[in-house]
């Protein structure tokens, strides 16, 4: 009776280390963020790409909500607000390229464009769009065909393999936030809760995806967890932690509440934090943070290290020195390329530094910086406060 009392125990120990092995391990990343958190650029950055993109009739930036490198061109999704989206190409110098507009009611047209991926595998434009359809167009914008898409309206992604990933309005009756579509099928996933659906139906979400290396991750907006959700399985892999500053979800979205009754809640947490954007570099998380009154935060997770570098203010020490830009949630990057940080940056910052140190220096000292910064200096002489917005590249050092 012990031997065989030992053998079960012994089966019982593998079983259960067998089943702690496959659980997803969930990383916890702990931010502690205020308003008082600076950064100089130069501890973030090996080096700076400056990028001015072409401004045309055509290629009139408003908003950008997405920007994808691909190949050699940069894909932008431009919005006035969250409607009248349009794609504008362009080349890695920022040459303008085309515009793809197909708003209207004829083939391969659209009311709004709501979103964009690019399938590798196909070099194809994938359009999110509303309503409810996914449109192919090749790289040139030239219409190729449309898939069903039966709820995906918001945020598209793709994974290595061809896999579409949408996000879309829920319903007590159909109470999934997700929809994976292939080749055979459109498979929903990822159920939400009786007190998500005011938020995830009327809180918008700067990129609720990101993919990387072929897998595609999910965060829910005002959530704190990021999601592998490849294949349609839901896992937790970071858990963002903003200790007493986490925005309270479950006091604050219930089943029954309206819309209009969430203002005087959401004055109440105005100081309370939420992740609007997260992206994976080959070595950093980089994270995104908003609070209700519109304060923005930056953070970089190392992977390497485990340490991370976050602010709220920006002080520049590599172009016009002492030079400072204050986050807000549309002066956030929104895309990652590699190790590289994609942010654009407006006109006026460039231009109020480059004034501010021209006025500080001599003659003598300012014709000296403008010999040893040539590039940066042509570039704020062609600007204007009118001017497209400007891509800051960033390389990521190593910390």
């Amino acid at each position: 009776m012990r031997y065989l009392f030992f053998i079960l125990l012994v089966g019982l120990f593998f079983s259960c280390s067998n089943i702690q092995h496959h659980l997803p391990q969930v990383e916890n990343i702990v931010l502690d963020l205020d308003l008082q958190k600076e950064l100089k650029l130069s501890s973030i950055a090996d080096s700076i790409e400056v990028i001015p993109f072409e401004q045309t009739e055509y290629s009139d930036i408003a908003q950008i909500r997405r920007i994808i490198p691909y190949k050699d061109r940069y894909y932008i999704l431009n919005t006035v607000g969250f409607i009248n989206g349009t794609l504008l190409v362009f080349d890695k110098k920022g040459n303008f390229i085309y515009k793809l507009d197909k708003r209207g009611g004829g083939e391969g047209e659209y009311v709004n464009l709501q979103d964009f991926t690019i399938n590798p595998l196909t070099d194809e434009l994938v359009l999110l769009t509303f309503p409810k359809t996914i449109y192919l167009y090749d790289l040139n914008g030239n219409y190729k065909s449309k898939l069903e898409c039966r709820s995906g309206d918001e945020n598209i992604s793709i994974d290595s393999i061809g896999n579409i990933y949408s996000t879309g309005f829920c319903t007590e009756n159909n109470p999934n936030r997700l929809s994976l579509i292939n080749s055979q099928n459109i498979r929903f996933f990822a159920p939400i809760t009786d007190t998500d659906f005011v938020r995830v139906n009327h809180h918008t979400f700067t990129n609720e995806f990101d993919s990387h290396k072929g897998e595609v991750f999910y965060s829910f907006p005002y959530c704190d967890t990021i999601f592998n959700v490849t294949d349609g399985y839901k896992k937790p892999i970071y858990y963002i932690n903003y200790k007493d500053l986490k925005f309270p979800v479950k006091d604050v979205f219930t089943k029954n509440r309206r819309i209009e009754d969430l203002e005087p809640f959401e004055k109440e947490f105005s100081k309370r934090l939420r992740t609007d954007i997260f992206q994976f570099t080959n070595d950093y998380l980089y994270i995104g943070s908003v609070d209700g009154e519109r304060h923005g935060f930056i953070s970089l997770y190392s992977f390497r290290s485990k340490k991370t570098l976050v602010a709220h203010r920006i002080i520049d020490d590599m172009f016009f020195p002492n030079n400072s830009f204050v986050l807000k949630p549309f002066r956030l990057p929104i895309e990652v390329e590699g190790n590289y940080l994609l942010w654009f940056v407006r006109p006026s910052w460039l231009l109020n530094g480059y004034e501010a140190y021209k006025n500080q220096l001599n003659g003598e000292e300012w014709k000296a910086f403008c010999s040893r910064n040539p590039e940066i200096i042509r570039i704020c002489e062609q600007l204007d406060d009118e001017s497209n917005p400007v891509l800051l590249k960033i390389k990521v050092k190593d910390f």
